[in-house]
């Protein structure tokens, strides 16, 4: 009995390691990009902010594709879909124009799907004679995630298909602007914007924190992009502030734009779990 004992586990050992270097398997893995996204409409200019080099702002995003990896930090993305991004831009002698933000944006996932991150670089600024630029972003906007190897024609069928077609048509009417969780969210990336982008933890958290939130919700407040959302939504993402507050006091160590942003994507992923559990199949 021994001997048949060795052969069979002599056997299974074998055949492991040939089944982990399949081609097949690599491919697969490989064909598989992260998750097609879509973005939350902004018929408001969201104002982009410039610091060392680069004019940024967040914007609220989520997934089309749940069975799908999501995004890493630093995944590109390139727009597509039915909707467009325009660029607002106020030049230096004082005039507004607006176009087309096509092939002039950079659009990077601040990692999952929740978050993303619009970027143009100051030299662009310049080139444009633009003394501030903004971005309104149309229903229907979706971003394909870019990759240096091309996925597989299937693949990318299936990506066009969700970018632009029912999945994409489906998801639009949960995340609409005009709901409270949806209006949260949104202005949640405003307060968040506000913030610096690389804000340190505070050295006395308890009473700087709660100054803070007073300070950037009178900045959002007098900015005037709260005006045209649902007062449900607005008062649940002065919820979520106040709770950062009282959060610092309680002796938590947090800096608000973290806080701020964990609370966007709770958010974000309770809309998303409606959108995933309607589908067909869930």
């Amino acid at each position: 009995m021994r001997p048949r004992l060795f052969v069979v586990v002599a056997a299974t050992l074998l055949a492991a390691p040939a089944f982990a270097n399949s081609p097949s398997v690599g491919r697969t893995d490989d064909a598989l990009p992260p998750q097609v996204l879509g973005l939350i409409a902004a018929a408001d200019p969201i104002p982009l902010n410039c610091a060392e080099g680069t004019c940024t702002a967040l914007v609220s995003s989520f997934c089309l594709q749940e069975d799908r990896p999501p995004p890493s930090a630093g995944q590109r993305y390139q727009p597509a879909g039915a909707g467009d991004v325009t660029l607002v831009v106020r030049r230096i002698d004082g005039t507004t124009t607006e176009f087309s933000a096509a092939g002039l944006l950079g659009y990077v996932s601040e990692g999952d799907f929740t978050r993303t991150r619009i970027e143009m670089s100051d030299r662009r600024l310049a080139s444009l004679n633009a003394a501030e630029v903004a971005v309104r972003i149309a229903p229907m906007v979706s971003l394909l995630p870019h990759s240096e190897r091309e996925p597989s024609a299937k693949v990318a069928a299936r990506d066009a298909e969700t970018a632009d077609g029912a999945p994409r048509f489906a998801a639009e009417a949960f995340f609409k602007p005009g709901t409270a969780r949806t209006d949260a969210a949104v202005t949640l990336t405003r307060l968040i914007n506000m913030l610096p982008s690389n804000e340190s933890l505070p050295a006395h958290p308890a009473t700087a924190i709660p100054a803070a939130g007073k300070a950037v919700w009178q900045r959002v407040q007098e900015s005037g992009s709260l005006t045209k959302l649902t007062p449900s939504g607005v008062e649940r993402a002065k919820a979520e502030l106040d709770r950062c507050g009282a959060y610092a006091e309680m002796g938590f160590k947090l800096t608000l734009r973290g806080c701020l942003a964990k609370s966007h994507d709770r958010t974000m992923r309770e809309i998303n779990d409606d959108y995933w559990k309607s589908q067909t199949g869930y």
